[in-house]
């Protein structure tokens, strides 16, 4: 009985918990860095790059578009490049709303999607996450020299979730990483990176989002690749 006690007032405490920090959640997610750049300098070469995909690549829980994961890519090339920088990149977006983006005219050089995250957090079904991931390369590899692809973020490690919902999370996220890696090995300018464990202290305040630390590895594992 005293068992049945405990898992009772454990899960109070943990809805309690994560009701607060999904409060947070939508307070942080309104605020996203989703600028885009035309850098100009007489005497370097040009580069085209977009940028898609969900609250990650929105730069949502980065303290400013700097710290964020596109912020850091931005600064990487524009060293050595005039960078026509395109972010179409928005909070709470599944695979399947990449379908929806209109594209620039102009071939890019490179295009980053970080996507995925949400269908696992929402339970997407394999079969529709599997659909929408061959139209997605098919539609994004077409349009650029070099694709790369990141996701799904290790949900199950966010700590504000209840540790079952979590455990449920592990078991599926790796499902849809299978998907892509399969998938993407068909597209030869195509590249997948499967994010790993994120570091302690790499969540924001809502332990739910990456917080500049969490961008920064993604920047790392991005440039890395490129």
């Amino acid at each position: 009985m005293l068992i049945i006690y405990l898992v009772i007032f454990y899960l109070i405490v943990q809805l309690i918990y994560s009701r607060h920090h999904f409060k947070k959640a939508r307070n942080i997610s309104k605020i996203a860095y989703m600028e885009s750049f035309r850098l100009y300098e007489k005497g370097k070469s040009k580069l085209n790059m977009l940028f898609a995909g969900d609250s990650i690549a929105a730069g949502v829980g980065a303290s400013s578009f700097e710290t964020s994961a596109a912020g850091r890519l931005v600064q990487h090339f524009s060293e050595n490049h005039n960078l026509n920088f395109i972010n179409k990149a928005k909070s709470g977006m599944e695979i399947k709303d990449l379908l929806n983006i209109r594209l620039p005219k102009a071939k890019q050089d490179i295009v980053v999607l970080i996507i995925s995250s949400n269908d696992v957090f929402r339970f997407t079904s394999l079969r529709e996450f599997s659909n929408s991931v061959k139209k997605v390369l098919d539609k994004y590899s077409k349009r650029t020299k070099k694709l790369i692809f990141l996701g799904p973020g290790k949900v199950s490690t966010a700590p504000a979730l209840p540790l079952p919902i979590r455990l449920i999370y592990k078991i599926r996220e790796a499902s849809y990483a299978s998907i892509i890696e399969e998938q993407i090995r068909k597209y030869a300018n195509a590249t997948y990176i499967k994010p790993g464990n994120p570091p302690k202290g790499a969540f924001a305040e809502d332990k739910f989002h990456p917080n500049d630390e969490g961008h920064k590895v993604g920047f790392e594992a991005i440039r890395e690749v490129i």
